[in-house]
């Protein structure tokens, strides 16, 4: 029945965008102010479009005592004005830019994504909050930042299930004192202590020239980008060098937390600290984690869900740090499994995995996989502006983000086994292991203070006039050309010719969606579109995962409210034999039973889990009542009750 309706949508419209051979690219320009700000400019044309990335280099590596959470709640009381500029939000609205800010253990960053015209508005704002927000900060708006950072503590972590264990286990992955103990988000007694001349004398003590970096890149003119960069930025005054946290020597945390609280199903994640983001470690790491994590067809995934059937999923990451990396892989429990048996199934297969000698041929896919999500990670403006900051930050070289990483280009079949076994020992293993059931305490650290502060030495900084420039005129952009056709069987083609894309992408595209189905049938075109990308003619789940991967290909399906689609990207040059892949998924799809039991217990965990996401479930009632069920039609969300 499942196939029979998924064809009878799948041969309406098919969507083509092609490519030619990119433009070459003009050099990227590396240099530094007098003031000691980093500065790197990455030209690109193809939009009229600029993004900004500032980087300082300050996050909870640098919070002493008594001061945790104080990088995250000084990225807040960033945008909280100036005198020269009282509305940032206001003043990057008015020209349709974007921004933003994130907190990390390694920097704090601010970005701007606009329009290449806003580049002189953009930098002078950005120098003035550099070299005066931190005198404009008044109580009052201390005290509104607070409130809103502590709110969002409560919605990320304190009633987000398993989010406050998942904090406790990251930062407990290295023992105290090494910096990354503590957590990103601080502690609630920590926050409330924060007073006035604290926040100032953090503000003087990092946010200087000397300790950031600029990015920009887009559609910008090197030496007029030069000009304005010194005479906004170049103003602000020199301070005090910033010393990078001391490191203790390694050691592995070996650490067992087991916490109740309102996930789904048990959850059991199995951690290791590891070396520095600089470290020749890196590729092979990169490498071992998609082989033994890859969610379609990697170790755990295979040995875990698709044989044993005790998994719902499984995955493995590796995130490199300035101070410190950490390898961790995870499964959520199938119905009926207990998290002990879980573990001990996890650290079983781990074993073997750290046993078998591994295939160069699965090596060398999981090197290809890497390297392209890589290049088309910094496709956008915005991506490859926050690559190259941190690139630069955090590698010490900004040129590095836009080539492949030659540590997981060169990482040979012999490096990544002698890593794993170096770095990865099973008797080191750190284990979260969250149980469903009532929320218990929450983790000291995330409460209670983390010490006596000790009061900021920096000394105020005195105000500095920073130029006003004003935008110039808004840039027109010529739109890509579309050109239709029909085939004989009646599918039309839409393309568009886009010359430096870097991948072909193509969607075929079906009139009908979520409302398309009989009421009590909600989600069936969904999850049809899915199983299509799980096996599809002679192939099965694993191996046609691996076909795509194999040519730097990727596989997928959307379901909108009117619409659902098949869609592939792959690089040009491997075209007809992505054709044939996405082919495939749409007239010969398998439908194998092993493969839909284990895509119904990935959605009834999904849609279980959701009941615990507070603001989306008010989101989801919001919704049915405005929009309300009729009768004999699909209701307006699906359960795991359908």
């Amino acid at each position: 029945m499942m196939k029979q309706v998924f064809l009878a949508f799948t041969v309406v419209l098919a969507v083509l965008a092609g490519m030619a051979a990119p433009a070459k690219a003009e050099p990227t320009v590396t240099y530094a102010l007098d003031n000691g700000l980093q500065v790197v400019l990455v030209p690109d044309h193809r939009v009229p479009k600029v993004v900004m990335n500032l980087r300082y280099r300050v996050g909870s590596m640098n919070e002493p005592a008594g001061r945790s959470g104080f990088a995250h709640l000084f990225e807040h009381l960033m945008f909280s004005g100036t005198p020269a500029w009282p509305n940032v939000f206001g003043a990057h609205a008015a020209l349709g830019n974007e921004i933003n800010a994130w907190t990390t253990e390694d920097g704090t960053v601010y970005y701007v994504d606009g329009l290449s015209s806003s580049l002189p508005m953009i930098l002078s704002l950005e120098a003035d909050r550099m070299a005066n927000l931190g005198r404009s900060v008044t109580q009052a708006k201390l005290d509104l930042q607070r409130s809103v950072v502590k709110n969002e503590m409560r919605q990320n972590v304190l009633d987000k299930a398993g989010a406050s264990g998942w904090e406790a286990f990251w930062s407990g992955l290295f023992p105290k004192p090494h910096p990354y103990s503590r957590m990103v988000i601080g502690s609630v007694a920590d926050l409330d202590a924060a007073t006035l001349d604290d926040v100032r004398g953090f503000f003087n003590s990092y946010y200087l020239p000397n300790n950031a970096v600029l990015v920009l890149v887009g559609d910008l003119e090197i030496d007029d980008t030069k000009a304005l960069i010194a005479d906004t930025f170049g103003r602000v005054a020199r301070g005090a060098d910033v010393v990078r946290p001391a490191v203790p020597a390694p050691t592995q945390a070996r650490l067992k937390l087991v916490l109740e609280d309102r996930v789904p199903s048990p959850i059991v994640v199995v951690g290791f600290s590891g070396p520095v983001a600089q470290s020749p470690d890196n590729g092979a790491l990169s490498i071992a984690a998609e082989l033994l994590g890859n969610g379609e067809y990697g170790f755990l995934r295979n040995r875990l869900v698709s044989q044993l059937g005790i998994a719902t999923y499984a995955s493995a990451s590796w995130t490199g740090g300035l101070l410190g990396g950490r390898f961790t892989f995870e499964a959520g429990a199938a119905e009926g499994v207990a998290p002990e048996a879980l573990e001990s199934a996890m650290k079983t297969a781990f074993a073997n995995f750290l046993k078998t000698p591994l295939d160069p041929v699965d090596v060398e896919r999981a090197r290809t996989g890497i390297l392209q999500a890589a290049r088309l990670g910094s496709e956008a403006l915005k991506d490859r502006a926050g690559v190259v900051s941190y690139n630069a930050d955090v590698l010490g070289d900004a040129q590095s983000a836009l080539v492949d990483a030659p540590r997981v280009k060169d990482a040979s079949v012999a490096d990544v086994e002698a890593t794993m076994k170096r770095l990865l020992k099973p008797e080191d293993a750190s284990v979260l292991m969250l149980k469903p059931g009532p929320r218990g305490s929450y983790p000291d650290a995330l409460i209670g203070s983390s010490g006596t502060p000790q009061p900021f030495t920096a000394p105020e900084r005195a105000a500095i006039d920073i130029p006003k420039h004003a935008a110039g005129q808004a840039p027109s952009a010529t739109l890509p050309a579309m050109e239709t056709a029909t085939l004989s069987n009646g599918i039309k083609l839409v393309h568009y010719t886009m010359p430096e894309a870097p991948m072909v992408y193509v969607a075929a595209s079906a009139a009908g969606g979520w409302n398309s189905v009989p009421e009590g049938k909600e989600g069936l075109l969904e999850l049809a579109a899915s199983m299509a990308t799980r096996g599809a003619a002679d192939r099965g789940s694993a191996d046609f995962a691996k076909a795509a991967s194999d040519i730097g290909a990727g596989v997928s399906h959307q379901a909108g409210t009117l619409t659902t689609m098949m869609t592939l990207g792959v690089p040009p040059e491997k075209l007809d034999q992505g054709i044939g892949l996405l082919a495939d998924a749409v007239l010969k799809p398998r439908f194998d039973k092993t493969e839909w039991t284990v895509l119904m217990a990935q959605t009834v965990d999904w849609l279980n889990g959701r009941e615990a996401d507070l603001p989306g479930v008010a989101g989801r009632m919001a919704k049915a009542t405005l929009i309300p069920q009729v009768p004999g039609k699909a209701a307006v969300d699906w359960s795991a009750k359908g």
